[in-house]
């Protein structure tokens, strides 16, 4: 009887000190970046507007969205910001339609901006642009303005 309650308590103090072993530690709670509706409608007029400088030869507009550090990535061909406001310069926007918006809050200074465009573009050569692609931009904000620092689109079949 002697031997089975000191198996018994050692059973039950090694199952103690190994609960707590291996108890994890809490974590805290991660907090996710939000932005404001302000922030939101800001970045969303941003992006929108560098598509109507483009159109309307707006360039100093442009360079001002545009950071200084600024790619565009198209897959093989990568672009700084005065690439893509040459560009903008040799090419006829007719038209362009950004659908389906949103944004993804990174930190509270940083944020993607996604949406399908669908664009009547024309390049200095005559090659139309890809019609229909998926369009994401990272907006960082620097100094308390919200300056586009990547772009990249990815072509829609349709």
């Amino acid at each position: 009887m002697k031997t089975l309650f000191t198996i018994t308590m050692a059973v039950l103090i090694a199952g103690t000190f190994t609960a707590c072993k291996n108890k994890p530690a809490a974590t805290p709670a991660l907090a996710l970046p939000t932005l404001s509706a302000d922030d939101q409608k800001m970045i969303t007029n941003r992006e929108i507007s560098t598509w109507e400088f483009g159109k309307t030869k707006n360039f100093a507009g442009l360079k001002e969205i545009l950071a200084d550090d600024y790619t565009a990535y198209f897959g093989r061909n990568i672009m700084n910001k005065n690439d893509v406001i040459r560009t903008f310069q040799n090419s006829i926007v007719r038209s362009y339609r950004l659908s389906n918006i949103k944004i993804k809050p990174v930190t509270d200074n940083v944020a993607i901006i996604y949406y399908e465009l669908s664009q009547d573009v024309m390049d200095e050569n005559g090659d139309k642009w890809t019609p229909y692609v998926a369009s994401a931009a990272t907006y960082a904000k620097r100094d308390g303005v919200w300056k586009s620092v990547f772009y990249q689109e990815t072509a829609i079949l349709q």
